[in-house]
């Protein structure tokens, strides 16, 4: 009878040992920071200033390379006519803590002139 409950318990062990029942969980990851919103880095108004300051930037480019001419500058029209400033828009932070958004190319250019990237100075 001994013999048959050493034998149950160590069975019982191997099978707890097979299943992983005896080892530790890994520690969950903790969550990540959820990405910063351009509302956040610039205020309610952040469309219009941003939008402002890409125009302001586009108009200064082609002053200086006349033959690059931006969409809504030579349109007189909205940048957003051309491209979204919203939550879709695609940003990053740079070193500084500026706000540097893409464009893909063809969006507010010609497509041969690449994809655009403007420095936005949070306020």
């Amino acid at each position: 009878m001994k013999r048959l409950l050493s034998l149950l318990a160590l069975l019982l062990l191997l099978a707890l040992a097979a299943c992983g029942g005896t080892e530790p969980r890994p520690p969950e990851e903790p969550p990540t920071a959820a990405e910063p919103k351009l509302e956040e880095l610039c205020g309610t108004d952040y469309q219009s200033y941003i939008a402002e300051t890409i125009i302001m930037q586009m108009e200064n480019r082609m002053d200086k390379t006349p033959d690059v001419r931006y969409f809504p500058v030579t349109d007189s029209a909205p940048l957003t006519d051309y491209a979204a400033i919203d939550e879709t828009t695609s940003f990053e932070v740079d070193a500084d803590g500026n706000i540097v958004i893409y464009f893909p190319a063809g969006t507010v250019t010609s497509e041969a002139n690449g994809e655009q990237s403007f420095r936005i100075p949070c306020p």
